[in-house]
């Protein structure tokens, strides 16, 4: 009765050591799960060409994709500062600015497109949660940025022009139009030799993207694979690819293209990312000898 008794109390007396421990393992989680979510990661690229005009070296291109309605800090302040930082020439969206899960709140979106233009001329092409909301959202939409100063772009092509004048070609592709032959036809009308895509799905690039010759390509849509492998750039899932997917997040080439991949800022349907913080890429173009 003694040695019961006295189990007992230590098994009374480890109650509070057990929850201390599963308070700390939470935090933990909780801490992990936050800067997952909310520490901006900034990724920078140099791409270097001889089609080019030397007037684009230094040229900087900062890509956002996939915000998914999300706030960084009050009014995207945080978000805002961090593009601001990078000093680019031009900002690119990829889509899916817009969620279309269970948190749609497009005045978020607005929010932000209102800013982006303030800092650099802005470029945005849809991906496929725009388009799940219907087509009186996306026009009222696509209006609305284009008040704000933004490029909206929808299965078109424009020349973006340094500041002396000479152009490349900058080509925004609807996600609904991706596996038409659009692209090859924006890209044979093109004025320059140099073009870059908007595209929001990675997946097109070997058997589509990178057939057109199109030199750069910025996409989103995957989500960095929302958790990924630590040490081995590999992402679990991402949409249109399942599992253990082959584009995720960073610099791919196939033939003569080049894709940057950005895992995107915010989530969807699934609210959680795992060693996989919200990004930002910025591409600097650098022109080497054989430049126009």
């Amino acid at each position: 009765m003694k040695h019961q008794a006295e189990t007992k109390h230590k098994a009374i007396q480890s109650i509070p050591r057990r929850l201390g421990i599963l308070l700390i393992l939470a935090l933990l989680i909780y801490a992990c799960a936050y800067g997952a979510n909310n520490r901006i990661d900034i990724s920078e690229y140099t791409y270097e060409t001889d089609q080019l005009s030397v007037s684009f070296d230094g040229f900087r291109i900062v890509h956002l994709t996939d915000l998914h309605n999300k706030v960084f800090a009050q009014n995207n302040e945080s978000l805002l500062r961090e593009i601001r930082k990078l000093k680019p020439d031009i900002i690119v969206m990829t889509g899916d600015f817009i969620d279309a899960s269970n948190h749609t709140n497009i005045d978020h979106a607005l929010m932000f497109m209102q800013e982006i233009p303030k800092i650099a001329p802005s470029y945005y092409v849809y991906g496929n949660h725009e388009h799940i909301l219907g087509k009186t959202v996306t026009e009222a939409f696509a209006r609305q940025v284009t008040e704000y100063g933004v490029h909206f772009m929808s299965d078109e092509a424009l020349q973006v022009p340094s500041k002396t004048g000479q152009t490349f070609t900058l080509i925004g592709l609807d996600d609904k139009s991706l596996q038409a032959n659009i692209l090859q036809k924006l890209v044979d009308e093109s004025e320059d030799d140099f073009q870059v895509l908007l595209a929001h799905e990675p997946q097109y690039l070997e058997n589509y993207y990178a057939e057109t010759g199109v030199n750069l390509v910025f996409s989103g849509h995957a989500h960095g694979g929302q958790f990924r492998i630590p040490f081995l750039n590999q992402g679990i899932y991402a949409p249109d690819q399942g599992v253990l997917p082959q584009y995720t997040g960073g610099e791919y080439t196939s033939g003569s293209s080049t894709m940057y991949l950005s895992r995107g800022l915010g989530n969807s349907g699934f609210p959680l990312r795992l060693f996989n913080h919200p990004e930002i890429i910025c591409v600097t173009l650098k022109t080497v000898t054989g430049g126009r």
